[in-house]
Protein backbone atom coordinates (compact mmCIF):
# COMPACT_ATOMS: atom_id res chain seq x y z
CA UNK A 1 0.00 0.00 0.00
CA UNK A 2 1.11 3.50 -0.77
CA UNK A 3 2.31 5.26 2.37
CA UNK A 4 1.93 8.75 0.95
CA UNK A 5 -1.69 8.98 2.07
CA UNK A 6 -0.54 8.60 5.63
CA UNK A 7 1.32 11.88 5.35
CA UNK A 8 -2.09 13.50 4.96
CA UNK A 9 -2.64 16.81 6.75
CA UNK A 10 -5.56 15.23 8.60
CA UNK A 11 -3.22 12.80 10.32
CA UNK A 12 -0.94 15.62 11.35
CA UNK A 13 -3.88 17.61 12.71
CA UNK A 14 -5.13 14.63 14.69
CA UNK A 15 -1.69 14.01 16.18
CA UNK A 16 -1.26 17.70 17.02
CA UNK A 17 -4.67 18.00 18.69
CA UNK A 18 -4.16 14.79 20.68
CA UNK A 19 -0.66 15.86 21.71
CA UNK A 20 -1.98 19.20 22.97
CA UNK A 21 -4.78 17.39 24.82
CA UNK A 22 -2.19 14.95 26.17
CA UNK A 23 0.02 17.70 27.60
CA UNK A 24 -2.90 19.72 28.98
CA UNK A 25 -4.44 16.63 30.57
CA UNK A 26 -1.18 15.90 32.37
CA UNK A 27 -0.70 19.47 33.59
CA UNK A 28 -4.31 19.93 34.69
CA UNK A 29 -4.42 16.43 36.16
CA UNK A 30 -1.39 17.06 38.34
CA UNK A 31 -2.68 20.47 39.48
CA UNK A 32 -6.14 19.11 40.31
CA UNK A 33 -4.70 16.06 42.03
CA UNK A 34 -2.40 18.13 44.22
CA UNK A 35 -5.07 20.70 45.12
CA UNK A 36 -7.55 17.92 45.79
CA UNK A 37 -5.15 16.08 48.07
CA UNK A 38 -4.21 19.24 49.95
CA UNK A 39 -7.82 20.31 50.48
CA UNK A 40 -9.27 16.79 50.72
CA UNK A 41 -11.57 17.87 47.90
CA UNK A 42 -13.34 16.27 45.00
CA UNK A 43 -10.90 17.91 42.61
CA UNK A 44 -8.57 14.99 43.28
CA UNK A 45 -11.05 12.74 41.43
CA UNK A 46 -11.05 15.12 38.46
CA UNK A 47 -7.25 15.09 38.58
CA UNK A 48 -7.23 11.30 38.36
CA UNK A 49 -9.63 11.45 35.39
CA UNK A 50 -7.31 13.88 33.62
CA UNK A 51 -4.34 11.60 34.25
CA UNK A 52 -6.29 8.71 32.71
CA UNK A 53 -7.16 10.90 29.71
CA UNK A 54 -3.44 11.68 29.45
CA UNK A 55 -2.62 7.97 29.09
CA UNK A 56 -5.49 7.35 26.69
CA UNK A 57 -4.40 10.18 24.35
CA UNK A 58 -1.06 8.41 23.94
CA UNK A 59 -2.89 5.17 23.13
CA UNK A 60 -5.06 6.91 20.53
CA UNK A 61 -1.97 8.34 18.83
CA UNK A 62 -0.45 4.84 18.80
CA UNK A 63 -3.59 3.36 17.23
CA UNK A 64 -3.55 6.10 14.58
CA UNK A 65 0.07 5.31 13.74
CA UNK A 66 -0.86 1.64 13.37
CA UNK A 67 -3.67 2.65 10.97
CA UNK A 68 -6.35 1.30 13.30
CA UNK A 69 -8.44 4.36 12.56
CA UNK A 70 -11.87 3.03 13.55
CA UNK A 71 -10.56 1.91 16.94
CA UNK A 72 -8.75 5.22 17.44
CA UNK A 73 -11.85 7.20 16.53
CA UNK A 74 -14.02 5.15 18.90
CA UNK A 75 -11.53 5.56 21.74
CA UNK A 76 -11.36 9.29 21.03
CA UNK A 77 -15.14 9.57 21.35
CA UNK A 78 -15.18 7.82 24.71
CA UNK A 79 -12.37 9.85 26.24
CA UNK A 80 -13.54 13.07 24.64
CA UNK A 81 -16.88 12.74 26.46
CA UNK A 82 -15.18 11.77 29.72
CA UNK A 83 -12.78 14.69 29.32
CA UNK A 84 -15.58 17.15 28.64
CA UNK A 85 -17.69 15.98 31.59
CA UNK A 86 -15.14 15.16 34.27
CA UNK A 87 -11.95 16.72 33.08
CA UNK A 88 -10.79 20.05 31.83
CA UNK A 89 -13.08 21.34 29.05
CA UNK A 90 -10.16 22.59 26.93
CA UNK A 91 -8.75 19.05 26.83
CA UNK A 92 -12.11 17.78 25.62
CA UNK A 93 -12.32 20.47 22.94
CA UNK A 94 -8.97 19.49 21.45
CA UNK A 95 -10.20 15.90 21.39
CA UNK A 96 -13.40 17.03 19.62
CA UNK A 97 -11.29 18.53 16.83
CA UNK A 98 -9.29 15.29 16.56
CA UNK A 99 -12.50 13.25 16.50
CA UNK A 100 -13.92 15.32 13.65
CA UNK A 101 -10.70 14.98 11.65
CA UNK A 102 -10.82 11.17 11.89
CA UNK A 103 -13.63 11.11 9.30
CA UNK A 104 -11.44 12.98 6.83
CA UNK A 105 -8.46 10.70 7.50
CA UNK A 106 -10.57 7.56 7.13
CA UNK A 107 -11.88 8.89 3.81
CA UNK A 108 -8.31 9.57 2.60
CA UNK A 109 -7.29 6.07 3.68
CA UNK A 110 -10.24 4.44 1.90
CA UNK A 111 -9.52 6.41 -1.29
CA UNK A 112 -5.87 5.34 -1.16
CA UNK A 113 -6.90 1.69 -0.75
CA UNK A 114 -9.30 1.92 -3.70
CA UNK A 115 -6.66 3.61 -5.81
CA UNK A 116 -4.09 0.96 -4.90
CA UNK A 117 -6.50 -1.87 -5.73
CA UNK A 118 -7.34 -0.37 -9.13
CA UNK A 119 -3.69 -0.33 -10.18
Amino acid sequence: MNNSFFDAPEKSTIKDMLTIAWVLALIVGIILLITGLISFGITAIFGVVDIVVFYECREIIRLTEQRKLAAAKEKTLIWMVVGLIFGFVIVGLFMVIAYIKFDDLIRVYQNAVKQQQSQ
